[in-house]
């Protein structure tokens, strides 16, 4: 399932994030040069912090609702 900009997201593991809620803000097909291989990353605001992981590291709590 991909995640998309206004899901409500929780992150996985991340302990001291305290595992709090964000809003995905923007999401990003990347490459990693060396290896070629490519990945989603996603940048979500979590409390007052913008952070940016790989989509894995991301738990969909809620989808957007695309209607408002």
């Amino acid at each position: 399932m991909s995640l998309q900009i206004g899901d409500l997201v929780r992150v996985r593991g991340e302990d001291w994030l305290g595992k709090r809620l964000g809003i995905v803000t923007e999401v990003k097909q990347l490459v990693h040069d060396p290896s070629g291989e490519g990945y989603t990353a996603i940048t979500a605001l979590v409390g007052t912090q913008s952070i940016t992981f790989s989509e894995r590291d991301f738990e969909l709590v809620k989808r957007a609702d695309k209607n408002d």
